[in-house]
């Protein structure tokens, strides 16, 4: 799922676009003032950044200005958001590299669609970019790091840290190594089109585990396997479908 910064000082406001963005599946990462808006871009980098105008401390402009200094974030869609706007000030926004204006007050469908349309031409950029990466679902690895949403907060994973995932409806439950479990709106077939199938594998239509973090492996009678990781307190059992992937992953 994809993760949007808004930078915004209005309270409301910020609550109001936060609970659109999780209705609507993006990550919301929500910053009250442009200083904190630049760190969290820094460190979290999101898929695309709206961004108020006007702030307390660093206008939007500032803020956009910063941005396209580093490598890192000058690629980042960038929408602003305004209450008005002259010809002179849109122009501005338009010179310093600004995909969109968005004027207050904030329709839904409107800002949903232009979210949408920004995303879109950023995937279809990184493809032109990177047309070797774009045939392949699994160009991360173990050292890589994603998003994850739980207790209401967006935090940072690196994927050589997850032991296994556990399947739970539309939802999946992600126990990292430290013994952690997250609840996350993301079921397993959507997991197993992005991890690394050199370290994660399907074990069961219910389980993904990653094989860094194995600890023992049991024989069943059955020609299946009982499977016992690292940090994890239970026993993970392979079905008959899954376990001659098994046996050819970690046997042959």
């Amino acid at each position: 799922m994809e993760t949007i910064l808004f930078i915004e000082d209005d309270s409301a406001l910020r609550e109001n676009l936060s609970k659109i963005l999780s209705l609507n599946n993006y990550y919301p990462l929500l910053a009250e003032n442009g200083k904190l808006g630049i760190e969290l871009a820094n460190k979290m980098a999101p898929d695309l950044i709206i961004c108020d105008v006007m702030l307390p401390d660093i206008d939007g402009y500032a803020i956009l200005q910063e941005l396209s200094k580093d490598k890192d974030t000058s690629f980042i869609p960038f929408i602003f958001l305004t209450a008005k706007i002259e010809m002179q000030d849109l122009r501005k926004g338009m010179d310093l590299g600004a995909d969109d204006y968005l004027l207050k007050p904030l329709k839904t469908k409107e800002i949903l669609n232009a979210i949408k349309l920004r995303l879109e031409k950023k995937k279809q950029l990184i493809n032109q970019k990177l047309p070797e990466q774009s045939e392949s679902n699994n160009t991360l690895n173990n050292e890589d790091a994603i998003l994850i949403s739980a207790d209401e907060k967006v935090q940072s994973i690196k994927l050589g840290n997850i032991v296994c995932i556990i399947s739970a409806g539309v939802y999946t439950y992600l126990y990292d190594n430290t013994g952690k479990k997250y609840l996350i709106r993301k079921i397993l077939k959507e997991w197993q089109e992005i991890l690394p199938e050199k370290n994660f594998l399907r074990i069961h239509r219910n389980s993904m585990i990653n094989l860094n973090h194995i600890k023992m492996i049991e024989k069943c009678q059955n020609h299946t396997y009982r499977i016992f990781m690292k940090n994890y307190d239970k026993p993970l059992y392979t079905s008959h479908r899954f376990s001659s992937v098994i046996r050819n992953k970690l046997y042959n």
